[in-house]
């Protein structure tokens, strides 16, 4: 898709942004085919069936299940943050791992589905459902924090997946936003980053180092509950005081 393309397609989806209703049909735990016993007997899952179709239960499960294992028990209080949210799919996890306020922010929160719904109205519709939590349509750099606890899920490092979904090159900012963000992390607090394949996690690891943070690197991400085909590695970031 061409640069001009892309600029006139995220102008109009940020200037009509009315959206119709979000509605999904919310299914059980039984109805996903997966086994969640064990975190069922650590957690409280009964909120889920309220809110989560099969895809939301999916995504949920795996960032719980990361954030349970891969999170340090003791972390500082505080509201949570995740960046690059999409249509809130995975809020349920979120709020689960980490139950305090959270900021789901989003850049592309009005894209719109076929049926003429948006991202930002599903986002909202689940945000209701688990307390202190909002859905936010816009760029991360608008909000001040502080956060405790911030995750980002496949950051963008390179134009390629700004290409496939339709955004404008001058968004790839990643040193800016990732400045911003570790900034805005209260002492004691934690950075969780997952990228999706080995070369946008070495990208990762060299924009760490560029702005000079120490990270862990947790290397491949395993997980049960994964429902994505291309293997993902995480780093880990605790603000010191």
């Amino acid at each position: 898709m061409s640069q001009p393309i892309r600029e006139f397609s995220f102008w109009l989806r940020n200037t009509l942004t009315l959206s119709m209703p979000a509605w999904k049909r919310p299914v059980t735990s039984a109805s996903v085919g997966l086994d969640v016993s064990a975190l069922e007997k650590k957690f409280d899952l009964s909120r889920w069936s309220e809110c989560c179709a099969a895809h939301d239960w999916r995504e949920s499960l795996y960032v719980l299940d990361l954030l349970s294992r891969l999170l340090p028990a003791e972390l500082p209080a505080g509201r949570a943050l995740d960046v690059g949210s999409k249509n809130g799919t995975y809020l349920p996890g979120l709020a689960t791992a980490q139950p305090r306020g959270w900021d789901a922010v989003e850049l592309d929160a009005h894209r719109r589905y076929l049926w003429g719904t948006t991202r930002r109205a599903y986002g909202e519709a689940m945000a209701r459902h688990f307390d202190g939590c909002r859905f936010i349509a816009g760029d991360v750099r608008s909000l001040e924090g502080p956060w405790a606890v911030v995750t980002w899920f496949l950051p963008f490092l390179s134009e390629a997946p700004l290409d496939s979904w339709g955004l404008p090159v001058r968004e790839l900012v990643p040193e800016l936003l990732l400045r911003h963000v570790t900034e805005r992390i209260v002492p004691g607090g934690v950075l969780l980053v997952v990228n999706q394949g080995e070369h946008e996690a070495e990208l990762q690891h060299a924009l760490f180092k560029r702005l000079d943070l120490k990270v862990d690197a947790l290397g491949r991400l395993d997980s049960k509950f994964s429902p994505f085909r291309r293997e993902r590695f995480g780093f880990l970031m605790r603000r010191q005081g």
